[in-house]
């Protein structure tokens, strides 16, 4: 069974073939109708030259991907006709033999046991290596009761499986409990549901046919209107609701087998969540399905619910049944959430209580409700800067915080990089179709006389040329000859919506513009009286703005509700001014706990970065990410400024509005107010926009940086991946493999031939053969597989050269994978000798660099350490004396036989280390410079150093330098408000770190 493929929990699923993985699957479910694996695999050798991993062949002209993936059932259906084949001619080949065969292929440890056994004991499993009091090992009942966890509130108890109907329950309902509902409703209390709304939103949310949370909330308390506040947000700011999802597509999948699934109990449906959850292929959910007695048709049909839906059964509560149990009548009768009721229980202090017993603000108790694991380390970093400005300059007046984007560092850029070359090609589209189609040439003179014209043009675009108000035609020549023709309008009052974003723009006649005023476009056009009224408009809307990525605009265009009431000008601070994700509210609610009980007066607020990114634009501060990292900086002050525009405008409208009670004082005068948005852009950046500017880059170049130094001693040692190794003109060189028949191997050989071709060991030993390969590759370059297609049409493999033209065939090629660096030898274990570097580990990584000094030379020396020459000492992490020998021999600072205890007598005085993203000093050709120090490289020559710059992601290029002739090298420490400290000595240790 070696290297024959890979298999997955049972057949294909044949009714969604919309990915290249799952047709390719059903292709194979079908070929297995009439062959085995093996005749399947045979079939793709002989005619295609492989059989393993992803094979791109092309039918009817269009491309197919072959993938070796079989179910397990047909690979037994396989043994049981092999096995029963050779029975006819080897005697010990049994029926008893086959079923024993059988038995072992089909054994499979059970889920709970884990990796390891008795004797090759591992924590991973239930045979861990730790003692007991007496010497023996313990072996643990069952794996799970320590990767499920336990309950944080009955640590005794397991935690529940996401998918089980309590979890389910007790999600829906803490989500009905975290919202604020502005509505006269007699199911909404002081904006809270009451227990005879949410019993009939649960039912009414296990009974749709399509489940939408909000308008069911809105059917069931009878009011379309109404403003629903306080959702969850995902990471593209889209509001969410937990939805019975697991219930409602069980409940589906048993409909289609005629099963009611209410005719099972709680506890039933409890454990069938745990099992799909712990289980993924069929047999152990069989199993573990045994005890409750399901029909083999519901087993089945709970089998491909889970293959199906493999996402959402991957999650465990925080919490056990016994306590969700103990919590949902709370949850039905109260409008508090769990962490409220838990805390009304006593099971928790209340948060000012807590809070009472620090003296500064405790990041832990702040984040042990937030999950996600970046904003959680944001905040602890924010949580100490905090402490630090409160011991420094105390208790501040206000604190406006920003959330981050749940993203790491790869996806925002990824995204940030797409978005500017989407911008880019928009525009450049938009000028070459104009070229195309009206003839005209937009030139850099057009957009400087003409204010916004970029802007105006993909408007002029997106709306196909029309103006949405009337209807009208946008000429292009027009649109760029006359400036004052046309405006852009923002859909929704800017003063209104606080929503300076392209979705809330369009490009509409300036007289339309102003006829509509500050009203919305449905109170405007369904006041005309003319041929294109609001009808007209709102077909428009919904044919040009099917796709997704407008949502939002076209729900601004066919906003209806009155913008003069009270509660939707409420709703749209609420959605644009204040962040309300729940990791928002948290901290939010945490800081604010915390400054009421030390009774300061400090006010806590949390904004939207849209909104602060409204103010970058308006300020026209650009925000480049790779020129250094003073952007972060200059966006907390646009956070400060913007939340004291917004403070402007507010204390502006009071006069005309109370807030505190959400009624007006005098409509009249605020509706006159908002006759213009200019009183708004005023009173938000207090008519002092260039002085703002003026400030923030004056800021910014005093800015101070902390740095977070990683001392972390446990990573990965190295990338797993086995390498051999040749050796060229002295230096030893990784060697790799490609197959030339598969997706991959054909994308390395492109990148290869296009840029250094001798890589290629075929190119360097055998240049014939390599010759025929290049031929069928230029020859044949406009298939996706140039050497599948030449096989296609020759009805014959390649082959290598040969004079008859018989010579064996060509498949996997070697090449060059770059030099060996930092590595860990093992070609001992492959019959070389040890330290010959034939067979080695790659890619290791770095720890840190030791510095020493010797006087009598006036001369440094680095030293370099690995992860790898760090172990563990009982529960100490330190570094091992002989790795370190090893590494101070290469540094030529000791002979053979000695070690770090000889150092002080030969000279060498210990002076620092340096970890990644420590900030080095040092001396070069008479100058100093100051960077972050990245690790001690280039193994094969003394004193290279590679570095960052201090404030930006990285350098253009490569920076390696070279230190033997320094005269100086100093650490630079910071404090958590960036103040630096010089250290120029420190005390060696051992000891890196604790387990």
């Amino acid at each position: 069974m070696k290297h024959r493929g890979i298999s997955y929990l049972d057949e294909a699923d044949d009714g969604n073939l919309s990915s290249d993985y799952a047709r390719s699957i059903a292709r194979n479910e079908e070929e297995l109708k009439e062959n085995f694996p093996c005749q399947i695999q045979l079939e793709r050798l002989q005619r295609y030259g492989a059989y393993r991993g992803n094979i791109t062949i092309i039918e009817d002209g269009e491309p197919v991907t072959l993938r070796n993936v079989f179910t397990t059932s047909a690979y037994r259906s396989e043994i049981e006709k092999f096995l029963e084949v050779q029975k006819g001619f080897n005697t010990r080949i049994s029926e008893e033999f086959i079923a024993e065969y059988l038995e072992i292929f089909n054994r499979k440890r059970a889920y709970y046991i884990g990796p390891g056994n008795e004797l090759s004991r591992t924590d991973y499993g239930v045979y861990t290596t730790v003692l007991n009091e007496d010497g023996t090992y313990i072996t643990e009942k069952n794996l799970f009761d320590k990767l499920i966890g336990k309950c944080s509130v009955y640590p005794e108890e397991k935690r529940a499986a996401g998918a089980s109907y309590t979890a389910q329950e007790f999600n829906v309902l803490n989500d009905l409990n975290n919202l604020k509902i502005i509505s006269d409703s007699k199911y909404v209390e002081d904006g809270k549901l009451t227990e005879e709304a949410k019993r009939i939103i649960v039912d009414n949310i296990k009974t749709a046919k399509a489940v939408n949370v909000p308008k069911i909330i809105k059917d069931v308390i009878n009011d379309k209107d109404a403003q629903i506040n306080g959702a969850r947000i995902d990471k593209n700011e889209k509001e969410i609701f937990h939805s019975f999802e697991v219930y409602n597509k069980m409940r589906r999948a048993f409909e289609t087998i005629d099963v009611d699934i209410t005719k099972y109990q709680r506890e039933t449906l409890d454990k069938l969540g745990d099992i799909l959850t712990l289980n993924t292929d069929k047999d152990s959910i069989t199993e573990a399905a045994r005890e409750l007695e399901l029909s083999d048709e519901v087993l089945e049909c709970l089998i491909k619910l889970r293959r199906n839906n493999s996402s959402l059964f991957n999650k465990w509560q925080s919490f056990g049944y016994r306590i969700m149990l103990e919590l949902l009548p709370e949850l039905y009768s109260q409008p508090k959430n769990q962490m409220q009721l838990l805390t009304d229980m006593g099971v928790f202090k209340t948060k000012p209580e807590r809070f009472a017993e620090y003296d500064t603000i405790p990041a832990d108790v702040i984040t042990e409700e937030i999950y996600n694991p970046v904003a959680a380390k944001t905040i602890r970093i924010t949580v100490k800067i905090l402490n630090a400005l409160i011991k420094k300059y105390g208790y501040p007046e206000q604190i406006v915080i920003e959330m981050p984007r749940d993203k790491n560092t790869d996806e925002e850029k990824a995204r940030i990089n797409k978005e500017q070359k989407n911008n880019e090609n928009e525009l450049k589209n938009i000028k070459a179709k104009i070229k195309s189609e009206y003839g005209r040439d937009i030139t850099d003179a057009d957009f400087k006389q003409h204010k916004n014209l970029s802007l105006k043009l993909k408007l002029w675009n997106e709306q196909g040329g029309v103006c949405p108000y009337s209807g009208k035609t946008i000429r292009i020549d027009e649109l760029i000859d006359n400036s004052n023709l046309f405006e852009i309008d923002h859909i929704i009052p800017l003063s209104i919506s606080f929503d300076d974003s392209r979705s809330n723009k369009v490009l509409v006649y300036a007289s339309e513009n102003q006829n509509k005023g500050n009203r919305t476009p449905y109170a405007y056009l369904t006041n005309v009286n003319r041929d294109w009224d609001f009808y007209n408009y709102m077909d428009f809307v919904l044919k040009n703005y099917k796709d997704a990525t407008k949502r939002k605009k076209k729900e601004n265009l066919l906003f209806e509700e009155d913008i003069t009431k009270i509660e939707v000008l409420s709703g749209f601070v609420n959605r644009n001014i204040n962040d309300t994700r729940y990791a928002s509210r948290v901290v939010l609610n945490s800081l604010q706990d915390y400054f009421r009980a030390k009774d300061c007066g400090t006010k806590v607020k949390v904004v939207r970065g849209s909104f602060t990114h409204q103010m970058r634009m308006n300020l026209k501060l650009n925000k480049d990410r790779d020129e250094s990292y003073v952007h972060h900086a200059v966006d907390a002050m646009l956070i400060a400024f913007s939340q004291m525009g917004y403070d402007s405008w507010r204390k502006l409208t009071e006069q005309f509005i109370d807030y505190e009670n959400e009624e007006y004082i005098n409509k009249s005068g605020f509706e006159k107010l908002l006759s213009s948005d200019e009183a708004y852009k005023n009173a938000l950046y207090q008519s002092k926009w260039m002085k703002i500017k003026a400030n923030i880059e004056n800021a910014a170049e005093k800015n101070k940086y902390w740095y977070q130094v990683n001392k972390k001693c446990n990573r990965e040692l190295c990338n797993q991946t086995i390498y051999g190794t040749r050796e060229y003109d002295g230096k030893a060189y990784k060697i790799s493999k490609l197959d030339i028949r598969t997706d991959d191997g054909v994308k390395k050989f492109k990148g290869i031939v296009e840029k250094k071709p001798e890589r290629l060991l075929v190119c360097k030993n055998d240049p014939k053969t390599f010759e025929i390969l290049m031929d069928i590759w230029n020859n044949y370059k406009d298939a996706k597989n140039p050497f599948l297609q030449y096989e296609q049409e020759n009805n014959d493999v390649i082959r290598k050269y040969s004079k008859k033209g018989n010579g064996p065939k060509v498949g996997v090629l070697k090449y060059e994978d770059g030099e060996v660096g930092s590595c860990i030898d093992i070609s001992h274990k492959y019959g070389y000798e040890r330290g010959s570097r034939k067979v080695i580990l790659d890619s290791l990584n770095p720890y840190r660099m030791d510095v020493y000094y010797k006087t009598d030379e006036e001369k440094y020396y680095f030293v370099g350490v690995k992860q790898s020459d760090i172990k563990c000492d009982g529960d100490l992490f330190v570094i091992d004396e002989q790795k370190y020998a090893e590494a101070l021999l290469a540094e030529k600072m000791i002979a053979k036989g000695q070690c770090r205890g000889d150092l002080q007598e030969l000279g060498y005085e210990y002076k620092l280390s340096f970890y990644k993203e420590d900030i080095i000093e040092y001396e070069k050709d008479g100058e100093v410079n100051t960077e972050r120090f990245l690790s001690r490289t280039m193994p094969k020559v003394r004193n290279y150093i590679e570095t960052k710059p201090l404030n930006a992601a990285k350098f253009e290029k490569q920076n390696l330098v070279g230190l033997s002739k320094t005269k100086s090298v100093k650490k630079i420490v910071t404090d958590i408000l960036g103040n630096k400290f010089y250290v120029d000595k420190m005390k060696f240790s051992i000891v890196v770190g604790k387990q």
